[in-house]
């Protein structure tokens, strides 16, 4: 047995075991991104990095022994910052979005990709939900919204954008409030809160609070409730009249031609409208993860900016077949005529990540503060992507070389398995001979994309937390 500190605490452990264990011991992390228990260490991302105070010196705690004497840092200045460098460096070859660009541009943030797969793949409860959750008013915003996210859907640089907001617009017609996605999360309301205003902001404030679990009392001294919304020229009413008794079927109380009583309330919000609905919509999201305490500093967001046209063609791929045929309408009506109302959705490039919550390189890089513009490259990568009509796709552009995937099916004992092929930046992680990537990976494909660190290899029908 072998005594040893790590950040301060004296632990005994059997000599031979590695300082990373030791600390998982202790219940202490230590970030890894190329570590699988079982496995020999690979020490290619050397993030596990720790300060041995003994000797003054930085060891990759994946591999180094622990001998007697050791004093582990864990999380000091000097480790933060060499972790800091090495996600930096880890960044700057990165080619690939943690967010569609149609998303990030929303300024509501639908979750525009994840609703459409879930219409393409027949889930329209599912697609609904999303959009309710995410819009509050989804049939309103439908035949309002100046569609900012499609203008930055880069399908358009192939043929046409995706019609989103038709889809945002139909499918929120159809959304439950017995919704299954809906119903589990109500829980009895253990805070109340009053909104002032029943406006796009206004509801869409209250239908945020509402899923948090708070009770919402929504006021306003008009004897109708929409507010600037009912003076949209090209709104139906029917349509905003339908998605306000819908938030009141799903607990919300609304009080028209009402004062604002001054107790009985934990917080009272005033939440600012404006002239675009949608924006209405994101400034209430916000003013109620405020009042909920969880508004907070933004996680980080790789953002690869404008790709090369062939890249978008590149990331057709992502379709089916009859998603690539050109579909060239001169008007969005017309668009949907010709590609049929079922076929539309799978024109989707899906240029968003497959694992944005699950992504090591992103909740770290959220942990130490990276900065992907630190060690700018000359020029990017490609985008690239690997396994055209399989069950898992490849993207070069986001893979580490971890090593993990190449391990786990050698140790499979495949015929052909992974392998790298190159050296040093050029290094690239390939299926031996020119074979497909399902050959490779055969019966172990599930256990190289649930090990793959970020969403360089992921399943292309399956969402990161199905599988």
């Amino acid at each position: 047995m072998s005594d040893l500190k790590i950040n301060g605490i004296t632990v005994s452990v059997e000599e031979g075991i590695t300082v990373l264990a030791a600390a998982e011991m202790l219940g202490i992390e230590i970030p890894t991104l190329c570590h699988l228990k079982g496995m020999e260490p690979e020490t290619s991302c050397m993030l596990c990095v720790v300060k041995n105070n003994a000797t003054g010196k930085l060891i990759p705690s994946c591999s180094a022994r622990v001998v007697a004497e050791m004093d582990i840092d864990t999380e000091c200045a000097e480790v933060q910052s060499a972790r800091r460098d090495i996600l930096n460096l880890l960044l700057s070859e990165h080619v690939g979005d943690c967010h569609a660009p149609c998303q990030r541009i929303c300024p509501a943030h639908l979750d525009i990709p994840l609703m459409l797969r879930e219409m393409e793949r027949g889930n329209m409860e599912s697609a609904a939900w999303i959009a309710k959750r995410d819009l509050a008013i989804p049939a309103t915003l439908g035949h309002i919204c100046p569609a900012p996210c499609e203008k930055g859907c880069r399908r358009g640089q192939v043929d046409t954008a995706i019609a989103i907001h038709a889809f945002h617009r139909d499918v929120g017609r159809a959304c439950s409030p017995s919704a299954p996605e809906w119903t589990a999360r109500r829980a009895i309301p253990t805070k109340k809160a009053a909104v002032i205003g029943s406006g796009a902001a206004g509801l869409s404030c209250a239908w945020q609070l509402r899923q948090a679990g708070w009770d919402c009392t929504v006021f306003d001294e008009r004897p109708v409730a929409g507010g600037s919304l009912r003076r949209e020229a090209n709104l139906p009413l029917e349509v905003l009249d339908m998605e306000i008794r819908w938030l009141e079927s799903a607990g919300i109380e609304f009080r028209l031609k009402s004062v604002l009583p001054m107790d009985g309330f934990d917080v009272i919000i005033e939440p600012e409208e404006h002239k675009i609905a949608v924006m209405a919509v994101a400034n209430g999201k916000a003013a109620a993860l405020k009042a909920a305490g969880v508004a907070g500093k933004s996680r980080f967001d790789f953002k690869l900016g404008k790709v090369r046209d062939p890249e978008a063609r590149e990331l057709t791929k992502n379709c089916s077949s009859v998603a690539q045929a050109s579909c060239l309408p001169d008007s969005e009506s017309g668009r949907r005529d010709a590609c049929g109302t079922e076929e539309e959705p799978t024109r989707c490039l899906h240029c968003d990540c497959r694992k944005p919550e699950s992504c090591k390189l992103r909740r770290y890089a959220d942990r130490y503060g990276a900065d992907q513009r630190e060690f700018p490259a000359d020029e990017r990568k490609h985008i690239e992507l690997i396994g055209q009509g399989g069950d898992v796709v490849f993207e070069p552009g986001k893979c580490i070389k971890c090593g993990l995937c190449v391990k786990i099916t050698k140790q499979a004992g495949g015929e052909l398995g992974l392998a790298f092929k190159g050296r040093g930046f050029n290094t690239q992680v390939t299926v031996p001979f020119g074979e497909s990537l399902q050959n490779g990976l055969q019966a172990v494909a599930k256990e190289c994309v649930v090990a793959c660190p970020t969403g360089a290899l992921a399943f292309r029908d399956f969402d990161e937390f199905s599988i």
